[in-house]
């Protein structure tokens, strides 16, 4: 930026001036009148022309150009960032400008207009001043335009507005002028929606008057607009190359971007110029990414709670209900030794293979370590989080694992858990259900435990 002359700045805004005449409609009309005249021979019509071209060209001469616009015409200007005609186009209430804002240091998990390192300007106002918001982007070296040499005060800038030092110290100041909010004249407008804040929780039972604070959203046009060129990369040649390669075999795949579920709401009403230079370079159209409640898909296993102290309660209960009504089924069936047997394995069959798979699930969704920050049993958290006797400082879990002990820990709770199912269930008869049903059922944990071992599932 050191390396910026007032000359390099000045080149700038000829240019872009004398672009600014050659694009201009009635230049091009005078200039087309003036060769068809010079084809017919009609001396008066080139004469005519010719004047009427050197009248607009000297509207777009340099002095006469720059006293129009940083004099009369910049009135008509306001730069910010955040909007009051985004909400409505005929709002008359008053703009923010973030960038001249002191940032927060801490941005927290939330995006916002200081999420953005470089938020650019917008600009408002009337259609016939816009063109000085055109001339304060032009790039003068290495990305850097004349509003960034401006808001930096850099020193050529004020040489390069004119060769009248008064003059130019006056543009100077005009222009930085647009740059700075104006609040000692605070304005909102009817158009505009507001809210008022309460100043604590005890507001609504308070008789003090003012204990509110009235906010007025304005429409953030510049974070909205870089939103809008992100989104509108899904239509760059690199994007639909990217999105091609996807369906190649045998090339190297590269990232795209993809929107899916966008709305669009327009602003600014049949010509969004009005609302805002940006607005306008959009057409009006703002993006808004889908803002609804994820759906969560229902896993269909039991969730262990950091406060309970055991997997075997009524969740898992119900999780094995199919194989838990077989069994009641069974007890309240008339006395068959041989049926009652095969009854039995058959419920049991069903309730140990459901209770396996909840294990597995836990054992390779859940982190190695887990457990530390829940209250089940120590024997319990031993078959459930396995991979914690692979962590550091874990010695003791990791020789309490390999003992093996907690596998008979577990067929006692498996046991009791079965014993005081059915206990709960059929209460005349809870008696039925002592110390030999007791071992029985220990059994059948038992040698669940070794088929699964034998077929190395690597749940035990």
């Amino acid at each position: 930026m050191d390396n910026i002359s007032w000359q390099d700045i000045r080149k700038v805004i000829l240019d872009f001036l004398q672009q600014r005449l050659a694009n201009n409609s009635s230049y091009k009309s005078e200039t087309a009148k003036l060769e068809k005249a010079k084809e017919a021979g009609d001396q008066v019509a080139v004469n005519e022309a010719q004047q009427k071209l050197a009248e607009l060209a000297k509207r777009f001469d340099f002095e006469t150009w720059m006293e129009d616009a940083a004099i009369r015409r910049i009135s008509w200007l306001l730069i910010a960032t955040h909007l009051s005609k985004g909400i409505h186009p005929s709002s008359k209430a008053c703009n923010a400008n973030y960038n001249t804002q002191v940032k927060p240091d801490t941005l927290g998990n939330f995006v916002s207009s200081s999420t953005v390192n470089v938020l650019p300007f917008d600009a408002t106002g009337s259609a016939a001043s816009l063109d000085i918001f055109g001339l304060l982007n032009q790039t003068v070296k290495n990305d850097i335009t004349i509003l960034q040499l401006i808001i930096n005060n850099h020193p050529a800038v004020q040489e390069a507005l004119s060769d009248d030092k008064n003059k130019s110290a006056l543009y100077l100041e005009n222009f930085q002028q647009l740059l700075r909010d104006n609040w000692s004249d605070a304005q909102a407008s009817e158009l505009n929606k507001q809210f008022f804040w309460p100043n604590s929780e005890e507001t609504y039972l308070s008789q003090q008057e003012h204990n509110y604070r009235l906010l007025i959203p304005l429409h953030p046009s510049a974070l909205c607009h870089l939103v809008y060129k992100k989104v509108q990369t899904r239509f760059s040649e690199e994007n639909k190359n990217a999105r091609e390669l996807r369906r190649k075999k045998d090339v190297e795949h590269q990232p795209y971007f993809s929107f899916h579920e966008l709305a669009v709401v327009r602003l600014g009403g049949s010509n969004a110029q009005n609302a805002s230079q940006l607005i306008g370079s959009q057409m009006g159209r703002n993006f808004l990414l889908p803002s609804i409640p994820p759906k969560f898909k229902n896993s269909p296993f039991p969730m262990v709670g950091k406060q309970q102290e055991t997997i075997f309660n009524h969740t898992l209960q119900y999780f094995c209900r199919f194989g838990f009504k077989l069994l009641f089924d069974m007890v309240e069936s008339p006395k068959n030794i041989v049926e009652e047997r095969d009854d039995r394995k058959d419920a049991f069959a069903v309730i140990l293979s459901l209770l396996l798979k909840f294990a597995r699930h836990i054992q390779t969704t859940q982190p190695a370590g887990w457990s530390r920050d829940y209250s089940l049993y120590f024997h319990e958290k031993l078959w459930l989080d396995p991979q914690r006797a692979q962590l550091e400082n874990e010695e003791d879990f990791k020789k309490q694992y390999e003992q093996g002990d907690w596998q008979q820990s577990l067929e006692k709770s498996f046991a009791k858990w079965v014993q005081n199912t059915l206990k709960e269930k059929f209460k005349n008869i809870k008696q039925q259900f002592a110390d030999p049903e007791f071992s029985e059922w220990r059994r059948e944990f038992s040698a669940a435990v070794k088929a699964s071992q034998r077929k190395r599932e690597g749940i035990f």
